[in-house]
């Protein structure tokens, strides 16, 4: 039955999954692995009149209840469990998702690195989980919303009121200063224990010394300035993560076993080695098994990102992750749960994601660059003038974080927003930086260069008796009037653009995997594959030398017979997406200078794609491990990576390289974790858009850097001659942080790229 999901709890909290008179299971995601709520919730149940069995499954969050129907019913159940979860946990902010400190469990030692979101917003617990974890907006929020409110009222007393405000170290805005500047001085701490001195440190130290000289609203001034810094990235980070969530696909949660000859609904964390699982048109494979009954035409691109659909039978093996597209089948499970091929592939992705090395990004530099300057700065004054008051001064104006957060923080946030507008969700900066600087493109083939959509590019009559290719194409169109087959559409799609109608059918019928037979006009008409042609006794003749070279090129071929005669055959393939060729092209004219193809169709289809792309390298009929072992090679060769894919076959490739690209639409939801640029709209020019942005949002972090620092150099050299006072010192900041960020909204404003267009790919070459 239809799972009933309630209202006023966090989404598929709570639902009946299956349910007979007598027995229901209850189960959500938030029982799961959760024995403190599990019990709860037993406990609660078990009280219940008519309750008379409570079977607890941690592992895929459900529980099984039997009871007396003459005096319990399913809602009622469902009900009183619904009350004794709201009484243990307490309901989420709208919009905000469930943290672990919500749901259940131990304070776990060193949250804020398990906590998703790297805020600490969850003292003492583990965020739920990477996906849904805690919001490190709010924190950031909060902290920039209280040091703003402190200064407002500091400035509204002094400059409206024209009350005095004490400043000193043991005044109110004193005290609260250092208060504010805990947060910073602990981070510095944790980076001077492992004998690293950061922006962290030189930030802390002009706080300090700010208000222990008794200017406690120039230590506001810099932690106003450093907590809307941290607040952008916070947004950056937070808005990248809702929108690729927003793409994501949710898996299968739920399928149908065999029990005693009757389909029962099952999760399918639940599913054991030996349970036949019964799949239906449409529904995704959730075991690698074998088929003990049925046949139907599977989906495997999903696997092996070959896009023809394949014909699996009793005795045929199948993988978890491909789909059923036509056809009921039963699959004796043989793996299940994360033993299956899928799972195995997902998990080194995960473990290829965590091994990437970070990398020194641009803010990194440039920070390294001001600590440097700063110090250098502050103790050239004190040793040049002897004053301690002008060096203080000097490590005010030299403090200021501007010049590395706000200078790459507001430019990448720019940029990101600028792609975003243009269908292209970046997930960091780092991302943004490093897209700029590969050398070296790897494709996946099938959804990446091509389209998912096979389009008829070859007619060739081969009867005397017809009048050209539209006498044949009206044929087929007959034949295939009323298929919804991939390649029937693909018929209508040319007779549409021909100007082909077709003549009625009498009869119709579809042979699985093989193809279609009609009647029309009296005449038997067959238009399918090889077996179909066997079946029905039609010699095939020369015809299957010509089938045989288009089939060793890629191509899926159909032959037509009308009463046992060969009338022509049909040669289909994907259409290479409009953009390709030229996306290539301004590649290479950029600096690429190795484009290679990675794909798991056959050799023959690769290499033609290739040849009319002008690709380097071809690596064909691969699995998603031989994908990725062709990354990391290139990579030990020293080139810089960049992998485009959108298949769970294209997942641990995109992971491995330097940076990966997934196209967003026809992605799947593993290709899309994994990738760390998603390009939404599933235009590859993107990839050209992302290349240009890249490398004009570092040019204009430079800008900032110089803007930032120069002023600082010039407000440095001022306060070591004395001209410049604490107070004056800290204005600085405020003044050119304006500079900053006016000159990174230029990015904001920059015209989206031309729509490429380049010619449609014409596949009809002479046969």
């Amino acid at each position: 039955m239809n799972a009933k999901v309630l209202e006023g709890m966090s989404k598929n909290t709570l639902a009946i999954q299956h349910g007979i008179p007598g027995r229901v299971r209850l189960g959500g995601s938030v029982l799961r692995r959760n024995p403190a709520l599990g019990g709860e919730l037993e406990s609660c149940l078990g009280q219940l009149p008519g309750v008379f069995g409570l079977r607890l499954n941690l592992a895929c969050g459900s529980v099984v209840v039997a009871y007396d129907a003459e005096l319990q019913d399913q809602d009622r159940l469902l009900q009183e469990a619904l009350a004794c979860l709201r009484a243990q946990l307490r309901p989420p902010l709208p919009g905000q998702p469930l943290c672990a400190s919500e749901l259940c469990g131990p304070a776990v030692p060193d949250s804020a690195a398990l906590c998703s979101c790297g805020s600490g917003a969850c003292p003492g617990r583990a965020c739920a989980s990477t996906r849904t974890g805690c919001d490190p907006l709010r924190p950031a929020l909060r902290h920039f919303t209280a040091v703003s409110a402190v200064m407002g009222v500091v400035l509204y007393r002094r400059f409206v009121l024209g009350l005095a405000v004490g400043t000193t170290l043991t005044s109110p805005l004193g005290i609260a200063a250092l208060l504010a500047a805990l947060p910073l001085l602990r981070k510095a701490a944790r980076q001077i224990k492992k004998r690293r001195v950061t922006l962290e440190s030189f930030l802390g130290a002009g706080c300090v010394a700010a208000v222990a000289a008794g200017e406690a609203l120039t230590a506001f001034e810099i932690l106003w300035v450093q907590s809307g810094a941290d607040l952008l990235s916070a947004w950056i980070t937070e808005r990248s993560r809702r929108s690729i969530a927003g793409i994501l696909r949710l898996s299968a949660h739920h399928t149908f076993i065999l029990v005693d000859g009757v389909e029962v609904e099952a999760e399918v964390d639940s599913l054991r080695p030996g349970d036949v699982v019964v799949l239906h048109t449409g529904e995704k494979v959730c075991v690698d098994g074998e088929i003990v009954l049925g046949e139907a035409l599977l989906d495997e691109s999903p696997i092996t990102g070959r896009p023809d659909r394949v014909l699996r039978a009793q005795g045929d093996r199948v993988l978890a992750g491909t789909f059923v597209r036509e056809g009921v089948i039963n699959v004796r499970a043989c793996e299940v749960g994360d033993r299956t091929y899928l799972s195995r592939i997902l998990r080194q992705v995960e473990d290829a994601i965590e091994r990437r090395a970070p990398i020194e990004g641009v803010a990194d530099r440039l920070a390294a660059r001001l600590v440097r300057l700063g110090f250098m700065a502050t103790g050239g004054t004190l040793i040049l003038t002897g004053s301690l008051w002008r060096a203080f001064t000097v490590m005010l104006v030299m403090a200021c974080p501007c010049a590395t957060i706000l200078a790459a923080s507001t430019a990448i946030s720019a940029a990101m927003a600028a792609a975003a507008q243009r269908g292209i969700l970046i997930k960091g900066g780092r991302y943004l930086e490093e897209a700029g600087s590969l050398d070296t493109v790897c494709f996946d083939k099938t959804g990446t260069l091509t389209t998912m959509e096979p389009e008829l590019c070859r007619i060739l009559p081969l009867s005397p008796h017809l009048d050209g290719e539209d006498e044949l194409l009206r044929l087929a169109l007959s034949v295939e009037a009323h298929s919804h087959h991939p390649l029937a559409q693909a018929v209508k799609a040319e007779a549409a653009r021909r100007g082909v109608s077709a003549r009625p059918h009498h009869v119709c019928e579809y042979f699985l995997g093989m193809g279609m037979r009609a009647e029309v006009d009296g005449a038997e008409l067959l238009l399918g594959n090889r077996r179909l042609m066997e079946r029905y006794g039609v010699r095939l003749g020369h015809s299957l030398e010509k089938a045989r070279s288009w089939r060793e090129r890629g191509l899926t071929v159909l032959t037509m017979a009308r009463d046992g005669e060969v009338l022509g055959l049909f040669a289909f393939d994907n259409s290479i997406r409009p953009e390709s060729r030229e996306v290539i092209s301004r590649l290479r004219a950029a600096g690429v200078r190795r484009m290679v193809l990675v794909t798991g169709d056959e050799l023959g289809a690769a290499r033609v794609l290739s040849e009319r792309l002008g690709l380097d390298e071809v690596h064909a009929g691969l699995m998603p491990e031989h994908k990725a072992d062709i990354v990391r090679r290139l990579r030990a060769e020293g080139c810089r990576v960049l992998m485009v894919g959108d298949g769970i076959n294209d997942a641990l490739a995109l992971a491995e390289a330097d940076v990966g690209v997934a196209m967003g639409v026809g992605s799947s939801e593993a290709a899309l974790e994994a990738a760390d640029i998603a390009l939404v709209g599933d235009d590859l020019s993107g990839l050209t858009t992302v290349r240009d942005l890249s490398r004009r949002t570092l040019g204009v972090v430079r800008q900032n850097f110089w803007i930032a620092t120069g002023s600082n150099l010039g407000g440095a050299a001022l306060g070591a001659a004395g001209l410049l006072s604490p107070v004056a010192a800290g204005l600085l900041h405020i003044v050119h942080t304006g500079g900053v960020l006016a000159n990174s909204s230029r990015l904001l404003r920059l015209k989206p790229g031309t729509t490429l267009l380049a010619e449609h790919a014409d596949c009809k070459e002479t046969a």
